[in-house]
C-alpha cells in the first residue's frame, strides 16, 4: 500500500529476456523436456511482468529507483538532498546511450525524440531521474510532481527555457 505523501511513476518495462525465454520453451517442447519447458515458460511469464519505478519519500527525505517482477521489487531506499526543481529534458533517440532496448528509428531525424524528467537536487548527485516518455505524458509527470513536492518545474524541451510551474 502506498502512503498518501509518496510520490509513485512506474512504467512497464519490455525485455527482450522474456522472447529468448519463449523461444527456449518451444525448444524445449520439440525435444520433449517438459519439465525443463515448464520452468522456462514460468520464468519468461513472470518475467515478462516487468516494471521499472521511483518512489519518493518527502516526510522521510528518502526514494527508491526499483525494477518490479510481478510482486518482488528490486532496489533499495536511498537519502533524498533537498530537491530544487523539476525539468523536462528533450533527449535525441540517434545516439545509442540514449536507449538500452532496440528500437526502430523514424527517417525523418525531427521525429526521433524522447523527453525525460528529472528532479535536480542539491547534493553531489545533481539531478534524479524519473522516467522517459513522450512530451505529453513527461510533461503531465513533470507538473504532478512538482505539485506534489511543492516546487517549480522547468520545461527545457526548446531553445526558450520556461517555468511552467
Amino acid at each position: 500500500m502506498i502512503h498518501p505523501g509518496i510520490y509513485l511513476y512506474e512504467k512497464y518495462n519490455f525485455r527482450v529476456f522474456s522472447l529468448l525465454m519463449a523461444l527456449l520453451t518451444i525448444a524445449f517442447l520439440i525435444n520433449g523436456l517438459y519439465l525443463i519447458a515448464a520452468l522456462s515458460m514460468v520464468l519468461g511469464i513472470a518475467l515478462s511482468f516487468s516494471y521499472q519505478g521511483i518512489k519518493i519519500d518527502p516526510a522521510r527525505r528518502k526514494y527508491i529507483k526499483y525494477d518490479r517482477f510481478l510482486w518482488i521489487h528490486i532496489g533499495r531506499w536511498e537519502a533524498l538532498s533537498t530537491p530544487s526543481y523539476v525539468t523536462i529534458v528533450r533527449i535525441n533517440l540517434s545516439n545509442q546511450r540514449t536507449f538500452a532496448s532496440p528500437m526502430v528509428l523514424p527517417e525523418n531525424k525531427k521525429e526521433a525524440k524522447a523527453y525525460k524528467v528529472n528532479l535536480v537536487v542539491e547534493g553531489d548527485e545533481r539531478y534524479i531521474s524519473i522516467g522517459r516518455g513522450s512530451l505529453d505524458k513527461m510533461t503531465g509527470e513533470a507538473l504532478r510532481l512538482g505539485r506534489h513536492l511543492g516546487i517549480r518545474v522547468l520545461d527545457y524541451t526548446t531553445h526558450n527555457k520556461k517555468w511552467i510551474l
